[in-house]
């Protein structure tokens, strides 16, 4: 026989979703789920592949990776009203009958033809009356709902067109112009999101979300006294209502106002409100904050079961970088000299979580240190642009990641890249430079051994080498 003639078997999706069919027919549900995942791999617009996927994954308690699945592939189809369905569905199969609901009758009343309400009053055992109304609650319940998801993953951009693609007089809803300032809040839209609470303060001077997002505009923004004033009416004020009293308490946990975070939040938990990964979140720093260590630990595995996160943004890891924060501030912020304090901030920016120095007392010193101390804190932090420190921290990360970490090795790293930049000296590869620097300080290191150290050729090193040479002149 002829082997170049047979032509390779090549499974499509088709080929995977009906062996997951059959698995699904002998009970054998995680090599089904293996099936439908290829089947969903190969062929991801196929709704009838995904929706077979995410509720296997529901089934056998992957409810927030289903999530991801549907919700992302329900932007992509354009919020195609299909999807509806499958939301129904999926919280069907977990028993979540309020989102099954809701989700359902926004189905239906988009396919009115199907009679999928009916089934929802056998299932749920209710009478649906007044349907304008549940489909009023649906749309409001389900653009929040996607919100919620996209914006606790980080995707403001696509939570906010979630609102924007909401019926227009939900749009204007005070909860859903909230929750759009929020998201402009976090894409550092400060003045957008500024008119948008200001007009909902003017309307209720009550509004403890509008007031609570307010507070952290005025933090971001540096509006000192206005922030000052906010906190203090929320470090104050008893809430009405539990949905007000878990805003402020998430607010004033992300503001360190750990104690009295924790009084609104704890209450919250006791009585099984609001249980979510921001209340889990937000007691797990609290609690640890005030000493309560192993029910911090507690909080934060409980966590877990909502998103993973690594133990790298843990507060008990949080506490260890900021006192790294706080001794390498002791040791280098207070040198007269002025390359030294530049290390600082460079070993400062290898702290890790890199998040930890938000809200931490360095700042105060920061603020007391000289232009170009300043101007490299901006680059690092606040993601504001300029040449001269990018050249800097590219050079100190490449010695740093070579090997030459001491404080003499950044040092003479800080005298070169000064002198390439008071002498104008246009660099388009920094490496060769660095090494040049190396071969100049350690003066029995061969250029060979700094060049493979390096990774960079004899022709620029010795260019480099000729460059540093003129300027020691």
């Amino acid at each position: 026989m002829n082997n170049s003639k047979i032509i390779p078997f090549q499974p499509d999706g088709a080929f995977h979703f009906r062996q997951g069919m059959k698995k699904i027919e002998q009970n054998k549900k995680t090599e089904a789920l293996q099936s439908f995942e290829k089947a969903f791999d190969l062929e991801p617009d196929n709704l009838s592949y995904m929706a077979q996927y995410a509720y296997l994954l529901a089934e056998k308690g992957q409810l927030a990776y289903a999530e991801k699945i549907v919700i992302d592939q329900f932007l992509q189809h354009q919020y195609d009203a299909e999807f509806y369905f499958i939301f129904s569905q999926m919280y069907m199969i977990v028993g979540d009958a309020n989102k099954s609901f809701l989700f359902g009758m926004k189905y239906s009343d988009k396919f009115p033809d199907e009679n999928y309400d009916e089934e929802l009053e056998n299932v749920f055992e209710i009478d649906v009356d007044e349907t304008d109304d549940i489909i009023e609650e649906a749309d409001i319940f389900i653009t929040s709902h996607l919100f919620q998801f996209l914006f606790m993953n980080a995707r403001i951009d696509d939570a906010l067109d979630v609102l924007n693609a909401a019926p227009i007089h939900l749009q204007e809803i005070k909860e859903f112009r909230n929750l759009k300032a929020m998201g402009l809040l976090f894409m550092n839209r400060f003045e957008e999101a500024h008119v948008i609470l200001e007009q909902l303060l003017e309307e209720d001077k009550t509004d403890m979300h509008a007031l609570s997002h307010m507070t952290l505009l005025y933090y971001h923004t540096d509006a000192r006294e206005e922030y000052d004033n906010a906190l203090q009416k929320l470090e104050v004020v008893q809430p009405l209502n539990d949905d007000d009293q878990f805003k402020i308490g998430l607010v004033l946990n992300f503001l360190r106002k750990h104690e009295r975070s924790y009084e609104l939040l704890y209450p919250l938990y006791k009585k099984g409100q609001f249980i979510s990964f921001q209340l889990l979140h937000a007691l797990s720093h609290s609690a640890y904050e005030l000493g309560h260590i192993d029910e911090s630990r507690n909080f934060w595995d409980k966590m877990q079961q909502f998103h993973t996160v690594p133990d790298l943004y843990s507060p008990w890891e949080k506490g260890r970088a900021a006192n790294e924060i706080s001794t390498i501030e002791q040791d280098y912020f207070n040198d007269d000299d002025l390359y030294m304090r530049l290390i600082g901030i460079y070993r400062m920016s290898r702290v890790k979580p890199f998040e930890a120095i938000y809200g931490h007392p360095v700042w105060n010193t920061v603020e007391t240190l000289g232009d170009l101390e300043k101007i490299y804190v901006s680059w690092l932090y606040k993601e504001v642009h300029f040449k001269r420190p990018e050249a800097m921290h590219h050079g100190l990360n490449i010695m740093y990641e070579n090997g030459y970490s001491s404080d003499d090795d950044l040092y003479a790293w800080l005298i070169v890249v000064t002198l390439l930049y008071d002498a104008k000296v246009e660099i388009d590869d920094i490496t060769p430079y660095v090494a040049a620097c190396m071969y100049n300080m350690y003066g029995n290191v061969s250029k060979k051994s700094l060049q493979e150290d390096f990774q960079v050729s004899r022709y620029k090193f010795e260019k480099a080498l000729t460059v540093l040479s003129k300027l020691y002149e």
